[in-house]
C-alpha cells in the first residue's frame, strides 16, 4: 500500500502554497497530480462504503490507483472508501458553524472504513494504528471570518471543544488556518495518543530550532499558543488546569501572605470559586486596595476578609489564632504561602508604611469594610522609622527584624508624598545572591520564623478548627519550591531559604499521616518558575523568558484541593510539581 504519510509534508505544503495565491480548486488537483508519484490518483467528490454508503462531498480526495476497484465506480463521487488515502476538505472561513461543518464531513468519510478493531493498547502505540486510520482527514480554512475582530484564542479552543465533541477516531487528521497562523494535527502522527487535555492547535511558523520544555524536558518545534516554553502536550494540560473546575461554596479558606503575586492569585482563584476567604499581610491597607480594583469585586467583596499582621510577631500571630478560634466555627482551607525571599531594606517600604499609617475613615467604604475586623481585633503593625530601626541594628542583630518586610514584596502605592527608594537593582547582590557566611543572624531568623515557625503554629493550633469543618475533605497546602528539595542540585546561594523550605517540606512528610486521620489532607507544592528573584520586584508583568505566570503558580497551589474534592480520592503527604507528584 501507498504509504501516504511519507508525501503529507508535501501535499501540506502545495495546499499552502495554492491557498497563498489564491489558486482554484482546480489548480491544485493539477498542482497535487503533478507532485505526487504516479501511484496517486486525484479527484472530488464522496466515499462510498461496498454497502453503498456515501460520506459528504470533498473538494480533493487522494486515492491508491495501485488497488483495484473491488465494484464499478461509474461516477467520481463514488470512490471506493478501500481505495481512499486522503480527502481534503476546503472550508470558506473559520467560523464555529463552517468548521462544525468539515469537521463532521471528515467523520462521514471516516466512519465508512471497514470496521477493524483498534484496542485501547494500540492506542499506545501509534505507529501500528496510522494504517488503520485511513483515509487521513484534512481540513484547510480558506479566510478568518472576521479578520479585524479576531480572537485567536478564542477560535482555538472553540475549535478544540468542537474537536472534542468528535469520537476520536473520526476527528480530523490535519486542519490549517493559514491566516490565523494556526494548525492542528492528530496527536498519533507525534507518537502520542489524544489524552482529555490535548488540545495539539500550534502557532506558526514552528521553531528554527528545537526548544526544551520546562515541563517534561523533551526538545519541541510546535509552538503553543499560549506557553512558549512548554511542548504542546505539557502546554495543553496546564491551560486546561487554568479553569476553575468546580465551585467551593460554603468552604472557607485562609490564605497568608495574600497582599500580592502568588498568594494574591490564589486568593482570587478561591474567591472566584465560591469560597469565602481570610487574607493575611503586613500591608492590609494596601491589600484592600488592590482587591478593590479587581473587575468582579463586588461579586465576592461579602466573603472577603483581610486581617494585618507580621508573622514574627509570634504574639500577635497566636492572638489571631485564638480570634479564629472564637469567631469561625470551621476552617476547610489552609494555604500557607507567606514566605519571606529577599529581604529589603526599611527605605523600601516608606511609602506602603504611610498608607498603612492612614485613619480607616479615609479609606473607601468597600475598602474599610475588608479590614474592619483585623482593626478591631488585632494590633496594627508596627513600622519602625529607618533610622530608629538602623539605632536598634547598632545594638541587636534580631532588632532590625522588627523594621524589615517578612512574606510578600511590595509595590508602592501611587500618589503619596513619600517617594519609594530606587528600584533593586539586578546586578547587585541580594538574599537570593548570598552565600552562606554572607547571610546575617537576623535575616536567618526571620526566614525561619516565617517560613517554618508560622506554618507550624498555624497547622497545630487550628487543627481542632479545620476538623470542625462541615465537609468532608479539608486541605493544608504549604507552598514550597524545588529550593527544598533534596533531590535539586544546589549551588551554594541562599541556603536559608534553602533550609527553610526544606523544613516546611518535612513537616509535610512527617505530619500528613497523623492529619489525614482526621480527613485533613496536606501537601506541599512548587507554584512553578513565575519570578526572577535577582530583579525588581515591584513590577505587575512578569519579564518575558519565564515559562509560567501567576494563574499558573495558584492553579498548582489549588490543584490538590479541587483534584481531591472532584476524584473523592484526596491525595496526602505529597510533593506536588507541575501536577505530578516529586521526589523529596
Amino acid at each position: 500500500m501507498t504509504d501516504i504519510r511519507r508525501h503529507l509534508p508535501l501535499i501540506i505544503s502545495c495546499l499552502r502554497r495554492q491557498l497563498a495565491q489564491q489558486s482554484s480548486v482546480e489548480a491544485s488537483r493539477t498542482e497535487l497530480g503533478k507532485l505526487l508519484p504516479a501511484s496517486y490518483g486525484i479527484n472530488a467528490g464522496s466515499l462510498q462504503s461496498a454497502q453503498g454508503e456515501r460520506s459528504a462531498p470533498f473538494e480533493i480526495v487522494i486515492y491508491d490507483k495501485t488497488i483495484p476497484s473491488p465494484q464499478a465506480e461509474c461516477e467520481p463521487a463514488g470512490l471506493d472508501i478501500r481505495r481512499a488515502l486522503a480527502v481534503i476538505k476546503l472550508a470558506q472561513a473559520a467560523d464555529m458553524d463552517t468548521l462544525a461543518h468539515s469537521i463532521e464531513a471528515i467523520a462521514s468519510a471516516k466512519r465508512l472504513r471497514p470496521a477493524i478493531p483498534i484496542m485501547p493498547e494500540q492506542l499506545k502505540n501509534p505507529s501500528r494504528v496510522l494504517s488503520k486510520l485511513l483515509p487521513l482527514g484534512i481540513i484547510i480554512v480558506q479566510q478568518l471570518n472576521d479578520a479585524k475582530n479576531y480572537d485567536q484564542e478564542g477560535l482555538i479552543l472553540g475549535l478544540d471543544a468542537l474537536l472534542k465533541d468528535q469520537n476520536a477516531l473520526l476527528r480530523p487528521d490535519f486542519l490549517l488556518v493559514p491566516g490565523s497562523q494556526l494548525s492542528y494535527q492528530n496527536p498519533l502522527f507525534e507518537q502520542a495518543p489524544f489524552s482529555e487535555t490535548t488540545i495539539n492547535i500550534a502557532c506558526e511558523p514552528a521553531l528554527s530550532r528545537p526548544r526544551s520544555c520546562y515541563v517534561c524536558k523533551q526538545r519541541f518545534t510546535r509552538r503553543h499558543f499560549f506557553y512558549p516554553y512548554l511542548c504542546l502536550p505539557c502546554a495543553d494540560l496546564n491551560y486546561r488546569k487554568r479553569t476553575i473546575p468546580l465551585e467551593l461554596t460554603g468552604r472557607c479558606a485562609l490564605v497568608t501572605g495574600a497582599r500580592i503575586r502568588i498568594g494574591y492569585a490564589t486568593a482570587l482563584r478561591l474567591l472566584r470559586a465560591g469560597a469565602h476567604v481570610i487574607a493575611t499581610t503586613r500591608f492590609p491597607h494596601d491589600a484592600a486596595r488592590r482587591y478593590s480594583s479587581e473587575p468582579d469585586f463586588a461579586e465576592w467583596q461579602e466573603r472577603l476578609q483581610i486581617y494585618g499582621l507580621d508573622f514574627r510577631n509570634l504574639p500577635v500571630l497566636e492572638h489571631f489564632i485564638a480570634h479564629l478560634q472564637a469567631t469561625y466555627s470551621g476552617l476547610d482551607i489552609l494555604i500557607n504561602n507567606a514566605a519571606q525571599t529577599v529581604r529589603r531594606p526599611v527605605q523600601y517600604y516608606a511609602a506602603l508604611q504611610a498608607g498603612e499609617a492612614m485613619s480607616l475613615s479615609t479609606l473607601p467604604a468597600e475598602q474599610q469594610l475588608l479590614i474592619r475586623q483585623s482593626h478591631i481585633a488585632l494590633p496594627a503593625p508596627a513600622f519602625p522609622r529607618a533610622e530608629e530601626a538602623q539605632r536598634l541594628f547598632a545594638s541587636s542583630p534580631l532588632a532590625l527584624a522588627q523594621a524589615d518586610e517578612s512574606a510578600a514584596l511590595a509595590a508602592p502605592i501611587t500618589g503619596r508624598e513619600v517617594e519609594p527608594v530606587p528600584p533593586h537593582n539586578g546586578d547587585q547582590p541580594n538574599s537570593w545572591t548570598l552565600r552562606l557566611d554572607e547571610i546575617s543572624l537576623s535575616e536567618f531568623l526571620e526566614v525561619q520564623v516565617i517560613n517554618v515557625t508560622a506554618p507550624f503554629l498555624l497547622i497545630s493550633r487550628l487543627r481542632p478548627l479545620i476538623r470542625n469543618s462541615s465537609f468532608p475533605e479539608r486541605f493544608v497546602v504549604n507552598v514550597s519550591a524545588i529550593e527544598g528539595q533534596f533531590a535539586h542540585v544546589k549551588q551554594g546561594s541562599h541556603p536559608h531559604t534553602n533550609m527553610a523550605k526544606a523544613s516546611l517540606n518535612m513537616l509535610t512528610h512527617s505530619a500528613a499521616a497523623d492529619l489525614a486521620t482526621d480527613h485533613i489532607y496536606m501537601n506541599s507544592v512548587d507554584p512553578g518558575w513565575i519570578s526572577l528573584q535577582t530583579l525588581d520586584p515591584e513590577s505587575t508583568v512578569l519579564p518575558e523568558g519565564l515559562p509560567l505566570d501567576l494563574v499558573d503558580a495558584a492553579a498548582r497551589i489549588c490543584d490538590p484541593i479541587f483534584t481531591g474534592i472532584q476524584s473523592g480520592k484526596a491525595s496526602s503527604g505529597q510533593f506536588y510539581k507541575d501536577y505530578q507528584a516529586a521526589s523529596w
